[in-house]
Parts: structure tokens; sequence; C-alpha cells
């Protein structure tokens, strides 16, 4: 045997021996050091050298291809291996919260740290661990860094010669104490409590054991949930994390909540499955988290109050505070979202949401109530007719203030949202205010997210003054009326030319006073029709009296939107019995005006 060989011999068994040394198993009868290739589903190894063996080696763990010196050469390189541990649920007792890694190197572990990052948080807290062997590594995590918030971490080793390795991420479950998880809590969106004698929407962070709240239906609290089958509100049987609740107290002060005891759920993106309709919804952590959703697929989130203790809808952006309840619109059974407790992977969702070219927030506001759920705009998305970004009025809870929009712009006020397609630049956009109370000192907003082309302008046509409003973006519109009607405005949005057209369309299309026509034929038997004029939306009476000021009947009672309208009349009672023949007076009232016509029936 020449040197050379005795030389390669000498390398291949110091080779082998450092490598079981360091338990990595070598499960081969020769190591081949020639241009035979071995596979293995971990390792390919290469050689340039002369080969031992004709025979390729095969292993569990690797394959040698390379030769000796690439072999070690390349396992010296591979960064360490980690394993990392801690108890699946952590309770706050006071004892030590300890964390064990496990580290493998041939080059040795230089070092060891536990990365720790508490829920909502971008900051990583480093914490040397200490060796308790050449592998086995351990930390203990003080317990003030361990709260209702929860935590993840995971184990960095670097070896000696600077090569780092990481574990996977621990993320356990925390027991939270008694009084410790309260809407007191930083972000919390009733620091205060709920204000007494309004309804509001809360969900509770956390698995909550707290019997007065898991168990609705017993002595204490009670609470509802929107039944989507049957479109009405029911109590539930049971209190679920990722559910809101709404719940109303007539307590004098406001009454904050807490929970005895709960847990703090493990910080893991979490998915909320959607149902078709409106769905009440809330977040299950302790934290503000981002949601990554699909526009596309479900609305935006609504919330109902604002800080000023108003109450009605907000729209909201993709992002949940702790005990808030939310609504959220799916047009399917399979729609989901994602919930995501750390800002470094909310990135996806900020993509989706920048794919929205622009829209405009509509807002009517007094001193007591808010609606700030209408949206216009255009998307590049959505279609110019009805799709799933066009969403359906919000839930309704009192007569307070509430914003509709119509899709076609005709009779039908029932949407929240009409969003259009990019494929056109000009259009209308129909909106009512309505509200069963009497409310003072109203005003209408527009707030405007995204770009318009420098081109398109906007302007708001009010029906009711027949006014027309050019900076609604920069100024608020003050609406002095009562409400029993639907308040309209048409919102033109477009190049200058269009917009100027439409607001003459409009002009001459809306009658400019009320009025009631000359009944025809007259005389007339045995029936005849009367022509009337609404320049607003109204609710409006037409009644038929004879010469004694007798009611004879009714022929028209209902809310109107403005316009031209026609009614007949065909000589009936309300008994559905022939009137005689004579003089018989028809009045119209509608919105403080009031109008008579005299009639002659022959017969």
């Amino acid at each position: 045997m020449n040197k050379k060989m005795i030389k390669n011999n000498i390398i291949v068994l110091l080779a082998t021996q450092f490598i079981l040394a360091q338990d990595f198993d070598v499960l081969s009868p020769q190591i081949t050091g020639g241009q035979i290739s071995s596979s293995s589903e971990t390792y390919t190894i290469s050689s340039s050298t002369s080969a031992l063996s004709t025979e390729a080696s095969i292993s569990d763990s690797f394959s040698v291809s390379q030769g000796v010196t690439g072999v070690v050469q390349s396992l010296y390189s591979l960064p360490p291996v980690v394993d990392a541990f801690i108890a699946d649920t952590i309770d706050r007792d006071g004892m030590p919260i300890r964390v064990q890694g496990i580290l493998k190197d041939l080059n040795g572990i230089a070092s060891a740290e536990l990365y720790l990052q508490q829920g909502g948080s971008s900051e990583q807290i480093v914490i040397p661990m200490t060796a308790l062997s050449d592998s086995i590594y351990e930390v203990s995590i003080a317990e003030s860094l361990v709260t209702i918030r929860n935590f993840r971490a995971f184990i960095r080793g670097d070896d000696n010669m600077a090569y780092s390795g990481e574990s996977q991420k621990l993320t356990p479950i925390v027991k939270f104490g008694k009084s410790e998880l309260t809407t007191l809590i930083d972000n919390s969106v009733y620091p205060d409590g709920i204000l007494s004698d309004h309804w509001r929407m809360l969900s509770f962070p956390g698995s909550i054991d707290d019997p007065i709240i898991k168990n609705p239906k017993d002595d204490g609290h009670v609470f509802y949930v929107w039944d989507l089958e049957n479109n009405n509100w029911i109590v539930p049987d049971s209190i679920m994390i990722g559910q809101a609740y709404w719940f109303k107290h007539l307590y004098e002060d406001p009454l904050p909540f807490s929970a005895d005891s709960g847990m703090a759920i493990a910080l893991k993106d979490y998915t909320i499955n959607l149902k078709s309709g409106w769905n009440m919804i809330g977040s299950p952590f302790a934290f503000p988290v981002a949601v990554d959703a699909d526009p596309g697929n479900v609305s935006a989130l609504y919330f109902y109050g604002d800080s000023l203790n108003r109450d009605g809808w907000q729209v909201q952006n993709y992002v949940m505070k702790p005990w808030a309840g939310y609504a959220i619109y799916a047009d399917d059974d399979d729609a989901t979202i994602d919930l995501i407790p750390f800002p470094d992977n909310s990135q996806n969702n900020m993509n989706r949401v920048a794919s929205s070219n622009w829209k405009i927030v509509l807002s009517a506001e007094s001193s007591m109530f808010i609606d700030r759920s209408a949206v216009i705009g255009r998307d590049y998305n959505a279609k110019e007719y009805k799709d799933k970004m066009d969403i359906p009025s919000l839930p309704s809870l009192n007569n307070g203030l509430s914003i509709a929009i119509s899709l076609d712009n005709e009779s039908e006020f029932n949407y929240s949202s009409d969003i259009r397609s990019m494929d056109e630049v000009n259009g209308v956009w129909s909106v009512n205010i309505s509200s069963a109370k009497y409310i003072e000192g109203l005003s209408f907003l527009a707030e405007l997210d995204g770009i318009l082309q420098h081109d398109v302008i906007v302007a708001v046509f009010d029906i009711q003054t027949r006014n027309i409003y050019r900076d609604i973006l920069f100024n608020s519109i003050s609406i002095n009326d009562r409400l029993e009607s639907a308040y309209e405005l048409k919102i033109i949005i477009g190049e200058p030319a269009y917009v100027e057209s439409m607001l003459l369309e409009i002009t001459s299309q809306i009658p400019s006073e009320f009025s009631l026509g000359q009944n025809y034929p007259n005389p007339f038997n045995p029936q005849t029709k009367l022509d009337y004029l609404l320049p607003r939306n109204s609710f409006v009476s037409i009644r038929i009296y004879n010469m004694l000021g007798q009611e004879i009947i009714t022929l028209l009672e209902e809310e109107k939107r403005y316009g031209k309208y026609s009614v007949l009349w065909n000589g009936l009672d309300r008994d559905g019995k022939q009137v005689a023949s004579g003089v018989y007076f028809t009045e119209l009232k509608a919105k403080g005006f009031r109008m008579v016509r005299k009639m002659l029936m022959l017969k």
C-alpha cells in the first residue's frame, strides 16, 4: 500500500470517528472517494479523489459522492441543529418559566440565546441561555414578560465557526390571573366600561372561564347575537371566542368587564370562518391585531359607537382591538379572514388593501348619533353592476341615524356600499339619510380615501333644497330638516362637462314645488284621474271628502319619492259602494303642504 492510500485511509477513519462522536449516524458499508455518486434524502456528497470502493455508499442520513475532504468541509459548514422545549400551558403561579434547548454542531456551540416576542409587538427581547452541558441549554423567563398578551419565542444558537441555527417557534398557552384581563387593559376599545342605556358590541379576549360570562342565560348579564337564518336578535347558549355579542345595561355608571380566569391562546394566525350574510366577530387576542382579508370576498369591518359615545355604525380598517365586536359581511359560506398577531406577518393583507383605487366614506353626524358606514368609489376588482363589493345595509338596533345607498339610483335604498369598476370615470350615486327620531344639528360629510384623477370633480345635489355643493370633500353640509322622510342627496363624480350636464338633467326631473292638479275628466262618471307633484321625498296622503266634510275614502297614504305621480278614483267609497252624484273634494297632504281640488260626479 503506497503512502497516498495510507494517508487517505487515515483521513477516512478520522472523519468517520469524528462524525460518530458528534452523534451523526453513518449507516454505510463504505465511503466513496471517487467519481461514483451516492444518494440520500438529506445529503449528497461527490468526490474528485480516487475511490476506495467501486460501489456507491448509501445512508439514511446522507450519501457520499464528493470525497472525504469535501465531506468534512460540508459538515463543518452546516448550521447548528436546534430544538426548543417549553410547557404547552403556562400557569402564572410564581414558579420559574423554563425553556430548554438541545443544540448540536460539529464545530461546538459557542452561545445560545432565547428570542422572545410579546403579542402585537415588533420588538424581540434577547435572553442569554446557560449551558448545562455541551448540548443542553436552559433559561428562565421572568414572570413580568408573561402577560395576557402572551408571547412566542425561539432559540438561536451560534457555533464556533459563526454559523447560526434557529429552533421552531414556541407558542404556549398562558393562564391569566384573577381580574388581570379587564376592559382597562391597553388599547381596549372600552377603557371605561360600557355606557348605561347604550347598545354596544363586544367580544372576549382569550378563553373565558367566568360562568357569568360563559352562560348568558344565567343570572347576570344577557348577551344577544344576530340570527342569520331568521334575521333577528337571539340570546346564545354560550359565549365563544372569535364571536361578538350585543350588550346593554341600565346601571347608573359605566360597566367594566373582567374575567376571573381563562387562557390567553397561542400566538398563531387565527382563522375565523364566516357565513353568508352579516357576521358578528371579535378578536381572541388582548392586543390590536391586523386582519388579512380579501376585499373582493368580504366587507370592511364595522364598529358600533365612537369615542364621543354616539350611537351608530362606523366603517373600520382591517385592524381589530381587544374587547371590540365588529360586523363583517360575507357573500359565501366558505369565506374566511385571518387574524395576524404579529405586525411582521401582515404584509399580505396590506397588499390586498392597496388594490383599491379610491373610495369616499360618507358620514351623517349629530351630537347623539353617527352613521359612518356608507362607502362609494371605484376599484380595479369591482364591476359596474352589482357584485361582491356592493354590501347590503347593516342590521339596525334602534331608530337612530342611517345612511343608505341605491345601487340603481331608483327607489330601493338598501346598501351600505356601492363600489364600481375602473372602466368608467363618470357616475351618479343616490344616498338617503333617515331617522325615526328628530335630530338637531345634523351634518353630512365626505372623506376621500385614495386619489381622484386630476380632471375628476365631485358635486352634491340636495334634492330637498335644490342646492348644489362643490366642496363636499372639504366642508360639511348642514341639514336642518326633520327626517321622518328620507333625505336624499345625489353625488355626481366625473369629468367637469359630465358633472355639469347631470346637474342640469337632475334639476329638470325634479318638480319645483308641491302641487295637486285638477282631476280629469271633470265632471266624471264613473272614474277620474288626478296628477300631483312632489319636489322631495315625503309621506303623502290623498283623501276624498263629501260636501259635509265627511271622509269618503283614502286613496293614498304612504311614503313617496320626489317626482310626478297620478292617482285614480273609481267613484267608490271605503266600503266599495258607488257614491251618489254631487260635489266632492280631493285633499293632498305632504310635508307641511295641503291642497284641495273640487270635483263633480254626474251619473
